[in-house]
This record gives C-alpha cells, sequence and structure tokens, in this order.
C-alpha cells in the first residue's frame, strides 16, 4: 500500500468524503432523505418469524378399497414411482433425504415426491408430475385410483383457527332431565312388586335424528348377553324424545354396570358407529338425581353438523381478505343417512342390496324436464324428483304385500333409517380448553388452516382476519368458541419485537462503549448518530433487494454492530488525531477518514468475500440462512458508504480539538496501559520463537478442547407450541386411537398442573401452563410450522398439539412430560416433541433396505430379511442406556379374514369372485344407494348390514353372496372357507426399494450424537456381516450434521481463500496475507472455548460463528498492518514500528471489540438456543484474537523479518532506542531494515 503526504492528500484529492463536508446543505438534505428511506424500507419490507424456506414435496394418494398391502405396493405404488422418477429434477438420494418415499397401507398408497433444492417453480415440476400420473390412471388395476396427486402438502398455515362447541347449555340439561324423570316414575309406576334388588334406570341420550328403534335394539342385544337373575333382572324399555332407557334391577354398582355395558358392547357393536353427538350412558337410582346426573355426561351443545356449518360461513368470509390464499378445514364430518337392513327380510321381497340402489336411482333424479315456450316466454319443467330429505326414502315403494289387500310395501318397512355421520369416523378434530371457573372441556371441533399469499404483510393478514372474524362473529352463537391454535401474526409480532429490542439494546451497548473508550462525548454521540444512519442504509436498499425481516436479517444485524462501528470508530478517531496535529475542523472532517480510506476499504472487502460465500450453502440450511451474507454485505456496504459521507459532514459540526494535549507515542509507551503493552509486546518480541512455541501449545489446548465438545446440528427451537406423535399398532381402529389421545390429553393436563405447582410464581402461587390442547385422531393435522411435516390420514395415529401461556416453559416442561407418557399408556407409542428450526423427522434414524431386485415369490423371504436386519438394529440401540423409545415403523404384522374360494362351487352358483367382494363389502362396510341434496352438500345414502348381523367375526359366517346375473343369494360357507392370517400392513419404500427406518431418541440430557458413538463399532459390524443385496444408512441428526459441516468447511475454505486473495491484491505481496490470517485460528481456539465454558455444543450455528470469526479478525489486523507502514515512512525503526502501531490501533481495536462483545449479550440473552452457540463462540473468539493480534502479528512479524528472512525492511533514517521503565533493552540484532 502506498501512502500520500498530508499535502498531497489536501492539494489533490477531491472524493467524497470531502464533498460531504463542502456541500454542507445538499448534504444534509441527503442525510434527510436517506433516514426517510430507510423508515420506508422498514415499514413496507414484509416480516416474518423465519425466513421463507420452500417445501419442495408433494404426496400422490391412490385408493384400491379391498386390496393387501402387498398388492398395492406391487400394482399402484410402484407404477405411481417409476412415473415420478421420470421427472429430472428430483432430489438427489441421502440417508436423510429422499426424492420417492412411498407407503403401501391395505387398500391405499401414498407415494410422496421431493425436488431438488435448485427448484423455484415447484409449481411447473408437479404440474409435469401430474399430467403423467392422469396418463397412468387407465393403467391401474380395476377398482384401484384415481391418483389424486397434492402440489400443496408443503404448504403452512399462517393462522388456524379452531372452532369448537361448548358444553350443552342448562336449560337443554334441565328440559331432557325433566322428560327422562318423567319417563323413570311413570315406568317404575307401572312395573310388577319390586324385587329384592334395587332399581337403575340406564339413559341413553341422543339426536331427534336417530332412530330410536335401532338404539333400543342394542340396549337388548346387551341385556341378553347379560345373565338374566345374577347381574340383571325384570328389565322394562321406555323411551321419548331423544332417549331410550332401561329401567333394571341389579344389585351392581354404577361402575360394576358400566364396565359390564362396555365389555359386552365390545363384543355385541361396533362402538365407532355410536352416534358422535349422542352422550354417554347416565345410571339413576334417584330419579330426583336426574339432572345431576344428566348434566356430569352432558356432550356439546353443537352438532358436527352444526360445526361444518359454521366453519364454512367462516372460511368463506375470511376468503374475502385480500391477503388471504387458501383456507382448509380438519375435521368436518360427513354426513350420511344409512339404510340397515337384515338379509333375511330382503330376502323375503327377493331382493338384494343392489335392488335398492335401483329402485333409489329411479326415484332420486336431477334430470331438467325440458323447457316449454309460451308466447313470448320461455318455462323450464322441473319434473321434482329427488329426495329432499330422510323421510321421503322411507315412502318410497319397493313392492306389495303378499296379503289379499296387496298394499304398498314401503322402504321404510323394510330398513331402519337413521340419519348420522361417516360411520366409522376416519378423523376426528378436538379442542380442550379451560373456561372461566377452570374447568377444562374436551369439546369436538372443526380447524382451519388459513393460509397468506406470498407477497403479503403477515401483519396486514393478521389484521383483516381479525376484521373479517369481527364481522361474521356477529352471526355466531355468543358461546361459540374460536380459538387460535396456531398464530403466526402473533409469532411474527412478539419475535421481530424481542429481536429488535436486543438490536437497540445493541445499539445503547455500543454507543457506551465508543464513550468509555473515548472518554469524550462529542465522539460517542457521532457513534450513536451513525449506526440508525447506517441501518437506515441498510433497511432502504435490502427493500429494493425484495429481502423481508425476520430473526436471521435482523440478528445478523446484531452481528454486524461490531463491524458497522469499526469503520466510523476509526475514521472518528483519524479526525480528532487530525484535528490534534492542527487542522481545521473543514480539512480533518474529510482528511481523516480520506488517510485510512484504502486500508478500511480492503477491510471491508474482506469480511464481505469471507461471508457472502455463505450463499453457497445448500438445503433447507443453506435457506435459512440465505439473508444473513446478504444483510451482513449490504450494511457492511453502507456503513463504508456512511464514514465517507455523512459521518466527515457529521464530524464537521460535532467533534473539537482535545483541549489537553494528546501525550507524544514515546510518552504513551512509558506510561498508562500503553506503557503495560509496550513491555509486553518488546518483551514477546525478544523471546518470539518461545512465544511462538507458547501459542502451539494455545492451539494444541484448544484442539484438545474442541475433541471434548458435543456435536450436534440445530436446537430445538423453544416455541409455544410443542406436539405428541401418538401411535397404536396398526390394526387400531379410530375409536381405540381417540381412547388413547384422551389419556395422553389428560396425563399432560396432568403433567401440567404438577409443574404449576413446582413452578410456581413469584407471588407463590401456581400459575397455569396450559392455554389449549388440539387433537386430531386419524392423522395429522395442517402444517402449522414449515419444518414439521403431517402424517397422512392413517386410524391408528394422532396427533396432540399443546399450546403454553409462556414459551420459556415449553423446554423444560417436554422433558418431564416425555417419561410421565412412556411410563403411564402401555401398548401405544409416543414422542413429545419440540418444534424444530431445521427440517428433521427423527433424532437417530437408521436405514435398511432392500436393493435387490426380487420378483413375487420372493417378496415374503424379502420382508422377513429386512425385518431380521431390523431388529438387529434395535437389538444394538436398546442396550445403549442413553437410548430410548426404539422402534421400527413398519410395525407388526396385523390380522385378516381371508376367503379361499372354491372355483366350481362358485360357478356352479352361477356367482363370480367379483360378486364375493361386493358382496362382502356391501354388507360389512356398507354401499352408497342413492345422494340427497340438501343445498351444497351431499349426503351420501348407504345400505349395510344391521349390527346384529356384522358386529362378530361369527357373523361372516352367515354372509350372503349375491350374484349379479340372476340376483341369486348363496351363503357364503357354501362357496368359500372363512380363514385367518397375518399380513404387513405398512410397507415402505425410499428410492423404489422396500426400506425399514429404526428410529431411536437419546434419553433427556444426552445427544444423539452420544449415542450414535457407543452404537457406531456394532453398526459398522452388522453392515459388513449383511447378505448380498441389504444396506444399511445413518440418516437422521447425524448424516444431516456431516452434509452441513462438509458444506460449510467447504464455504469455510472458500471464503479464507477469498480473503487471501483481496489481501495478495492489497499488499501486493503473498507472504503478508499469512501473517494477517495467522491470528484466526487462535480466534477459533477462543471460540471453542467459550462453548466448553458455556455448555453450548457444537453445532451448525457454532460452526458458522467459528467460520465468520475469520474476517472480523482480518479488518482488524489489515489496519494495523497500515499503521506499521505509516510508522515506517515516519521512520520508525522496525521494533518501533511494530509497536507504534499497535499503540495507535489499540483503543480503536479495543472500542470495536468490547461494542461487538457487548452488542452480542442481548442476542444470546434473548435469541434463544440458536443464536446462544453462535454468539458465545463469536465473543470467545474475538477476545482472544484480540489479544493475538496485538502480539502474535508482531511476533509473527518479527520472525518473518528477522529469522527467516522472507520479508526485508530496507533501512531508514535511525531512531533513538526505546526507553521504557520496566523493558529489558531490545536484543541489537533487532536491526533496521524495510520491506519489500
Amino acid at each position: 500500500m502506498s501512502h500520500k503526504s498530508e499535502a498531497e492528500y489536501i492539494a489533490r484529492t477531491n472524493n467524497t468524503a470531502r464533498f460531504f463536508v463542502e456541500q454542507r446543505q445538499l448534504s444534509l438534505i441527503l442525510l434527510i432523505a436517506v433516514c426517510l428511506w430507510g423508515w420506508y424500507g422498514y415499514e413496507h419490507m414484509p416480516k416474518r418469524k423465519d425466513p421463507s424456506i420452500p417445501v419442495r414435496v408433494a404426496v400422490a394418494s391412490t385408493s384400491w378399497p379391498g386390496a393387501t398391502a402387498q398388492e398395492v405396493e406391487q400394482l399402484v405404488t410402484r407404477p405411481v414411482e417409476q412415473t415420478m422418477a421420470q421427472n429430472p429434477f428430483l432430489k438427489p438420494p441421502a440417508p436423510s433425504e429422499f426424492g420417492i418415499r412411498s407407503i403401501s397401507f391395505p387398500g391405499l398408497s401414498l407415494v410422496y415426491v421431493q425436488l431438488e433444492d435448485s427448484v423455484t417453480d415447484t409449481k411447473k415440476q408437479f404440474s409435469d408430475i401430474n399430467l403423467k400420473l392422469n396418463a397412468l390412471n387407465n393403467r391401474l388395476p380395476q377398482g384401484a385410483g384415481p391418483i389424486q396427486f397434492n402440489s400443496d402438502f408443503g404448504d403452512t398455515a399462517a393462522l388456524m383457527l379452531t372452532v369448537a362447541s361448548p358444553p350443552a347449555s342448562e336449560t337443554e340439561v334441565a328440559l331432557r332431565a325433566e322428560s327422562i324423570r318423567k319417563a323413570i316414575l311413570t315406568t317404575r309406576s307401572e312395573e310388577s312388586p319390586k324385587p329384592p334388588q334395587p332399581r337403575v334406570s340406564i339413559i341413553y341420550a341422543f339426536p331427534l335424528t336417530v332412530s330410536a328403534s335401532l338404539v333400543r335394539d342394542s340396549f337388548r342385544s346387551i341385556l341378553e348377553s347379560a345373565v338374566p337373575g345374577k347381574q340383571i333382572a325384570d328389565p322394562h324399555f321406555f323411551e321419548g324424545s331423544g332417549f331410550v332407557g332401561v329401567d333394571i334391577a341389579s344389585s351392581l354398582s354404577d361402575e360394576d354396570l358400566r364396565s359390564l355395558g362396555k365389555k359386552v358392547a365390545m363384543e355385541k357393536l361396533h362402538s365407532s358407529e355410536i352416534h358422535p353427538d349422542a352422550w354417554p350412558a347416565v345410571f339413576i337410582r334417584d330419579p330426583n338425581e336426574t339432572q345431576t346426573k344428566l348434566a356430569a355426561v352432558a356432550g356439546d351443545k353443537y352438532s358436527y353438523r352444526d360445526l361444518d356449518n359454521f366453519t364454512d360461513l367462516i372460511g368463506r368470509t375470511l376468503q374475502g381478505a385480500a391477503e388471504v390464499a387458501k383456507i382448509d378445514r380438519k375435521g368436518v364430518l360427513q354426513e350420511q343417512i344409512y339404510l340397515d337392513y337384515s338379509q333375511e327380510q330382503l330376502a323375503q321381497y327377493g331382493m338384494t342390496p343392489s335392488n335398492l340402489k335401483d329402485i333409489l336411482g329411479a326415484r332420486n333424479i336431477t334430470l331438467p324436464g325440458g323447457q316449454l315456450e309460451v308466447g313470448p316466454k320461455t318455462i323450464l319443467i322441473d319434473p321434482s324428483g329427488k329426495f329432499t330429505g330422510a323421510q321421503q326414502i322411507g315412502d318410497v315403494i319397493i313392492g306389495t304385500s303378499s296379503s289379499a289387500s296387496h298394499s304398498p310395501v314401503y322402504l321404510r318397512d323394510l330398513v331402519d333409517i337413521s340419519r348420522g355421520y361417516q360411520s366409522p369416523a376416519k378423523y376426528l378434530n378436538y379442542l380442550t380448553w379451560v373456561d372461566k371457573g377452570g374447568q377444562w372441556h374436551r369439546s369436538r371441533a372443526v380447524t382451519l388452516a388459513v393460509q397468506v399469499k406470498d407477497d403479503q404483510q403477515i401483519a396486514a393478514f393478521g389484521d383483516s382476519v381479525d376484521g373479517k372474524l369481527a364481522s361474521v362473529r356477529q352471526y355466531m352463537p355468543d358461546d361459540l368458541i374460536i380459538a387460535r391454535t396456531s398464530d403466526q401474526p402473533l409469532q411474527v409480532k412478539e419475535n421481530i419485537a424481542l429481536f429488535m429490542d436486543s438490536l437497540y439494546e445493541a445499539v445503547a451497548l455500543v454507543v457506551l462503549v465508543s464513550w468509555l473508550g473515548f472518554w469524550e462525548w462529542r465522539s460517542a454521540v457521532l457513534m450513536a448518530i451513525c449506526i440508525p444512519i447506517t441501518l437506515a442504509m441498510t433497511f432502504g436498499t435490502l427493500y429494493l433487494m425484495g429481502e423481508d425481516i425476520q430473526q436471521v436479517s435482523v440478528a445478523t444485524l446484531i452481528i454486524a454492530l461490531g463491524l458497522l462501528v469499526d469503520d466510523p470508530v476509526i475514521a472518528g478517531d483519524s479526525i480528532k488525531r487530525t484535528l490534534a496535529e492542527g487542522h481545521p475542523n473543514i480539512i480533518a472532517a474529510w482528511l481523516g477518514p480520506t488517510k485510512l480510506a484504502t486500508a478500511i476499504m480492503y477491510a471491508t472487502i474482506t469480511n464481505i468475500v469471507a461471508y457472502l460465500p455463505f450463499l453457497m450453502l445448500t438445503g433447507s440450511t443453506g435457506e435459512f440462512l440465505h439473508s444473513l451474507p446478504i444483510v451482513m454485505t449490504v450494511s457492511l456496504i453502507s456503513s463504508r458508504l456512511v464514514s465517507m459521507t455523512f459521518l466527515p459532514l457529521l464530524g464537521y459540526y460535532l467533534l473539537r480539538p482535545e483541549r489537553k494535549i494528546e501525550k507524544s507515542l514515546k510518552e504513551r509507551r512509558k506510561s498508562g496501559f500503553y506503557g503495560y503493552y509496550t513491555r509486553i509486546a518488546m518483551y514477546s518480541i525478544e523471546h518470539r520463537w518461545k512465544f511462538f512455541l507458547a501459542s502451539l501449545v494455545f492451539l494444541a489446548t484448544g484442539l484438545l478442547i474442541f475433541s471434548r465438545l458435543k456435536t450436534t446440528f440445530f436446537p430445538e427451537d423453544v416455541q409455544y407450541w410443542s406436539y405428541i406423535d401418538v401411535w397404536l399398532p396398526n390394526d387400531a381402529n379410530l375409536t381405540t386411537t381417540n381412547q388413547t389421545a384422551l389419556k395422553v390429553e389428560q396425563l399432560v393436563r396432568e403433567q401440567a398442573a404438577r409443574f404449576s405447582a413446582e413452578h410456581s410464581h413469584n407471588s407463590g402461587k401456581p400459575e397455569d401452563v396450559l392455554r389449549y390442547i388440539t387433537t386430531f385422531v386419524g392423522g395429522g393435522g395442517p402444517r402449522f410450522w414449515f419444518s414439521a411435516s403431517p402424517q397422512a390420514q392413517q386410524l391408528n395415529y394422532a396427533q396432540v398439539l399443546i399450546e403454553v401461556k409462556d414459551k420459556e416453559t415449553t423446554p423444560e416442561f417436554i422433558k418431564e412430560l416425555q417419561p410421565v407418557l412412556s411410563a403411564t399408556i402401555p401398548g401405544a407409542r409416543m414422542d413429545a416433541r419440540q418444534l424444530l428450526t431445521n427440517p428433521m423427522d427423527y433424532p437417530i434414524e437408521i436405514r435398511i433396505s432392500s436393493t435387490a431386485d426380487v420378483d413375487a415369490q420372493q417378496e415374503p423371504k424379502d420382508i422377513r430379511g429386512l425385518r431380521a436386519i431390523a431388529d438387529k438394529v434395535k437389538d444394538i440401540f436398546r442396550s445403549i442406556p442413553i437410548a430410548e423409545r426404539t422402534r421400527d415403523e413398519w410395525d407388526q404384522d396385523s390380522a385378516q379374514i381371508v376367503y379361499t374360494i372354491d372355483p366350481d362351487r362358485a360357478n356352479l352358483a352361477g356367482v363370480t369372485n367379483m360378486d364375493v367382494a361386493n358382496s362382502s363389502t356391501a354388507g360389512i362396510s356398507g354401499t352408497t344407494v342413492a345422494v340427497l341434496q340438501e343445498g351444497q352438500k351431499q349426503i351420501p345414502v348407504v345400505a349395510r348390514l344391521r349390527m346384529q348381523e356384522r358386529a362378530q367375526l361369527s357373523d361372516i359366517q352367515s354372509l350372503y353372496v349375491y350374484a349379479s346375473q340372476d340376483n341369486n343369494k348363496i351363503p357364503l360357507v357354501q362357496i368359500s372357507s372363512v380363514g385367518h392370517d397375518l399380513m404387513t400392513g405398512r410397507i415402505i419404500r425410499l428410492e423404489q426399494f422396500r426400506t425399514i427406518n429404526v428410529r431411536s431418541f437419546p434419553v433427556a440430557g444426552h445427544l444423539s450424537s452420544e449415542v450414535l458413538r457407543e452404537a457406531m463399532p456394532r453398526l459398522r459390524e452388522l453392515e459388513a456381516s449383511l447378505p448380498a443385496g441389504y444396506r444399511i444408512q445413518i440418516g437422521g441428526e447425524f448424516d444431516k450434521t456431516k452434509t452441513g459441516f462438509r458444506n460449510m468447511a467447504l464455504v469455510m475454505g472458500i471464503s479464507i481463500a477469498a480473503v487471501f486473495l483481496a489481501l495478495a491484491f492489497q499488499f501486493k505481496n503473498a507472504i503478508k496475507p499469512l501473517l494477517v490470517l495467522a491470528a484466526a485460528p487462535y480466534g477459533m481456539i477462543g471460540a471453542f472455548a467459550a462453548l466448553w465454558i458455556m455448555h453450548e455444543p457444537f453445532g451448525f450455528m457454532a460452526f458458522l460463528g467459528v467460520a465468520s470469526l475469520v474476517g472480523v479478525i482480518v479488518s482488524h489486523s489489515i489496519v494495523l498492518f497500515d499503521f506499521i507502514e505509516e510508522r515506517h515512512i515516519e521512520g520508525d525503526d522496525f521494533e518501533l514500528a511494530l509497536i507504534d502501531a499497535g499503540i495507535l490501533r489499540l483503543r480503536p481495536v479495543l472500542i470495536t471489540v468490547f461494542a461487538t462483545v457487548l452488542a452480542l449479550v442481548p442476542l444470546a440473552m434473548h435469541g434463544g438456543p440458536l443464536w446462544k452457540p453462535l454468539c458465545y463462540a463469536q465473543i470467545g473468539g474475538l477476545l482472544v484474537a484480540t489479544i493475538v493480534t496485538k502480539l502474535q502479528v508482531p511476533v509473527m512479524y518479527a520472525i518473518f523479518v528477522l529469522d527467516l528472512k522472507i520479508l526485508r525492511w530496507e533501512a531508514a533514517q535511525a531512531k533513538p532506542d526505546i526507553a521504557v521503565a520496566g523493558a529489558n533493552p531490545v536484543s541489537p540484532h533487532l536491526s533496521t531494515r524495510g520491506i519489500e
């Protein structure tokens, strides 16, 4: 670097600094414009909690009722996979990622496809895949399809509104109780003399749309299964509007009667088909207690139909908001009308279930009747043939009686007609909430997932939704519950406020450090003004670039504060020194920054090239951190511009020469803090080899510390929401899953009560932890968090979403909740999960894949081989004390009933295999025979066997098969044998090969890396012994960390290379950059030590903090080298130039470093577990690097010049020897030379 004299600068320089000082009025106008520009940009920049990370995943679902999982896999899943694989933009396979992943269930295929990270237009690629899948529909097996392709699978709800029913009102309970009480009294008054046992009435209340005869028949079935005269006796049935009861004599207690009823109901009835709007059975001994007893079991006030109507209106209203993109509803229960028939009764009239469809189809028409022209008008003709209610269905005449009168026979005489919901239900939603009295309620619910448009402000979205909700609320009942069970506008508001507060605190701390460093208010005020100007310019530029405000961008500004203040500190310090030399304000204000412009520019370039390579990070990690290098670069450029424009202008007005004459360099070498530094630096240079060897020992110690750090990928996020995955065996029905989910909710509430008592408020009173519990039974809820992928609809799965009032309690609460769940509910697999910053399904995941191309005969052997290897892997993890909850995702085989059809008998009877399948499906599951239209609703009319003829396995023996040719009915047992077998209920495939994923979790207090450290030797041993065609891959956090660290190491290498090139251009020398970079490893050791002291693992963010240290450390060294050059021109001896440069640079460096360190403190305190490791790493690295820069760099410089003679110091004018009190004289071999 060449240096001009001050006279040359004054005579020849015409730069922005001089212009802004000399053209002050225009400069002030530009200053105001920049401030307004920054304010406008900040207000109009999109704001969100986290960076927008697109989820490039879509799913194709294909139903094939009646097919086994293996049949679905081979004939549906594999063709879909092969079709998807034709797209060239699928994500490359990796142990923790997938391009194609499929799950084959009995009767259902789900195939997930994920595009590679470089794809920006996902719609185009998904459209291409969808077109290919549509062409595949024609080649699917009969009865399979069509393929439903959901390209919106990755869309995240900005708001979840859960609409729930309050409990039945006291008025409704009182009215029902009075009717029931009178019925009990009337029944008992008509009974025969009382037996010795006490009387008890069992009441079952239900909606008016349910057939009372059906409930009465169910009661009779239960009573007939009891032992008369022993458990119950003398039953008397009675009924009324909306209830059926039986009065019995029994010595059993209410609890015993309830247990007996449940036991018999499980054997005789399908509990999943009990009407969801019905209330639980109530046992009444004293009629005067009827209201109290009924109130204890009262159900919800509003039915599923009501909730459907309410949420439909809310959804249509919200859709009118300009910011709303799409609304999905979860938990809507499809209404259905059931025709329950008896096979024998149908046979009496010579009818089959298919005849019902023909009869109703001929009556229920929506065809037009034509149009008639009458004069100048056209009149439409409506045949009015469609059904308008369930009663009209029952009024359909199906024939005449065999009596002499030949009276008509109506459908209602042949079947029991009832109106209800899809039975059994496939998916349910519940909200658990607390009323004003502190009582918890579990209510049926429907959840609306509201999505925001990409280009809209989340705050404006929240305001619009609030306005629409306020307008629609007047049409809703006052007691209807509308809960915000996920609220991104609230998250964004709180998160941005938190990070902006941290930014304000950091700015205040930086100004305070500047004031303490300069010990002069003018310089502190100059810093205080320059930082907001820099931020304004930064926000304005980011707005033009289309960037948004979220935690990464704001945190980057906090991290950058130390760098942003570096320019103003150096420039301000230079102005003060120029003023001290006697220059007037109008000269010193621009001359000071100009003299250091080249050095500061290269320092800025160095920091920019150190951060810009972070744009090369790939995957979700790269997208999450995408704004970091951009914001850092823009802020550094803004700082450079401010230091060469507005800072000289403000320096002209603010800075004045010191009244106290500043000490000369010679005086500063001998006294105060500078004297200590001089003595230590001279001693280090004199004993430079010892110092260098000691530094190597320091490096070795740091590496030892690094080896003891635990590794992780990304920490769990701290939010109001967490969730519990509840898995039951594959063959569990929805009722069992719902009962388990209910137990989980009760455990959550109990644990919350204990947690509140143990973590009481400062006042000593327990503070409620829970706000809401939202439960989705039969599948996952909407995607409420970008990294929480919803599970597909599966009867054996439930998701319990927990919302707490204070998000800081979430980690500890979940930590205490998991052991309670694992120990309390046997037979269920439950995982309490915190939300993640970076998508990762499971912390420990081992993939066992079969890569052999087996034929159909080898399928059972292949599955057994996979399961055997998976069992060995599970044994490995179950033997590790710090691992828990080890399982595989295939689960155990499930039971199935197999019809073995005798082809000869079937042919003689005139029935086909298709007839068997259709008859079995129609009788057991029901078949749609008509559709009832009510407004926009299409309500299926389903015919099925009566419960008494299909409740038990033995009823299959009595099933009739109806021939499609001549309507003959043949008992199933005459043409087929009925047997039982085990089947695989879930087959997972990855990249078109069968794969079993074994998953495990570390015990609380341990990391997955510790578990894998113990498991790895045995896994490698198992891998070496695998038969041909099988392989093991380690995914989960292990692969994520390995991939992330590898990418970060590459980026760090490129960053260091870029810094080296920038330094080489600056110094025109290949050796000096090595000296400048020499301090970087010591800063890294300081980062490792800080992480070790603070007990933080070395994760990706810590690695990011270490990698970003390079630019900061180098920028400090660059200006130090510039001062050395300046002292060389002034004629200093070599060692004197090293010491004086350190003295001149000491105060600005200390101010910058302490400003940076203190600026990171608020982020470390408030930024959560994501930012703590980065902050600690940078704090430790900067503190250590500051010492190293002032000592190690001069020592290395001396070694290169004096000993290795790689650099030369040209002869200069002799200077007097340094006389420093208490310092040893410099060795005579420290001769004066110059640098080439």
